[in-house]
């Protein structure tokens, strides 16, 4: 059945697993340990865990095991200790994959770990024993206020899927939400009275319901893509050129290819990016940490810190205005 393009005007045309008790054993090999990650997957589902982190755990798990199938010989018969799992840090370390990406597997392994021993299925909390690896400082620079812009300037806005984009760059600008949770706001999470964009607890990273209020300027864009959604009788508001919700992975591909076309080196264009410029560019125009911590959703103040990296000539200003001596002298 063919699916319906979208266009600017709105108008459409044709183009429980239970998991089994299972007593400790020392001689618990990798074989068993690949085996029962299905069962783990299922006590993951059950908590509620956002499907992103879902889909992470068996994308990393299958990462290991193809490590396993393609390096290690006779690897269903190695029993589950540390050593094997240091000798696949060394193997990511070798083909160069970065700290955070090694951590990114790491993790999924250490919880599954955990989880194995929390229900005595292994003796040893191995999870413990297996430490990250040390990651850099972050020093990425946020987009300038400048080279959103140029942004701006080589989209179409005449065409359905750059306008979506653009709209998705305004909201993330004024809001700091994540991609991946704008992307599964539906229409109906969009109060247009109050101005405000709800992000529901269940496509929340933190499984945490909050709500982000944007300007007029961006909702009144907002609500022009509202529009063509309802026309089209989608129920997210961005939805891909031929009908259902977009995509997370074509949004970024898409960001990198305006960020090229607009002549930006050295910098990342990603959603994420401009995630990092609202968080900057809100601290410059007076939001406080907190309150800073609450829109971009973040459990940890750490976490929000890190976000914001103020070059010094704002920090300089930001003194002048301050003039704290004043109180003394």
């Amino acid at each position: 059945m063919a699916r319906k393009r979208i266009t600017m005007d709105g108008v459409p045309t044709v183009e429980t697993q239970v998991i089994q008790e299972k007593g400790q054993k020392d001689s618990f090999n990798i074989g068993e340990f690949l085996k029962l990650h299905e069962q783990f997957m299922v006590n993951k589902k059950l908590e509620g865990l956002a499907e992103k982190t879902i889909q992470d755990h068996l994308t990393f798990m299958r990462y290991l095991k193809n490590w396993l199938q393609s390096e290690v010989e006779d690897y269903e018969n190695r029993i589950v200790e540390k050593g094997i799992f240091l000798e696949y840090v060394a193997y990511l370390f070798q083909k160069e994959y970065k700290p955070c990406t090694i951590n990114l597997r790491l993790r999924t392994v250490k919880c599954y770990l955990r989880w194995l021993y929390i229900e005595k299925i292994i003796a040893d909390d191995i999870s413990s024993k297996i430490k990250l690896v040390k990651v850099p400082k972050d020093t990425k620079e946020p987009l300038t206020v400048a080279e959103v812009k140029r942004m701006f300037k080589v989209l179409d806005l005449a065409e359905y899927s750059q306008y979506r984009d653009y709209v998705i760059m305004l909201v993330i600008l004024d809001c700091g939400v994540r991609i991946n949770e704008l992307l599964n706001v539906a229409i109906e999470d969009y109060n247009s009275k109050d101005k405000t964009i709800t992000i529901r607890s269940e496509t929340a990273k933190t499984r945490e319901t909050r709500v982000l209020p944007i300007s007029l300027k961006t909702a009144r864009q907002l609500q022009r893509l509202i529009d063509i959604a309802e026309a089209n009788n989608e129920e997210y508001i961005f939805n891909s050129t031929y009908g259902g919700r977009i995509i997370t992975h074509n949004v970024i591909k898409n960001f990198e290819k305006y960020g090229s076309r607009a002549g930006i080196k050295g910098k990342q264009t990603t959603p994420h990016q401009y995630r990092r410029t609202f968080a900057v560019e809100a601290v410059k125009a007076g939001l406080d940490i907190f309150s800073l911590q609450k829109m971009l959703g973040h459990a940890n103040i750490t976490t929000t810190r890190i976000y914001v990296n103020l070059d010094n000539s704002h920090l300089i200003k930001a003194h002048e205005k301050l003039n704290i001596i004043n109180r003394f002298l």
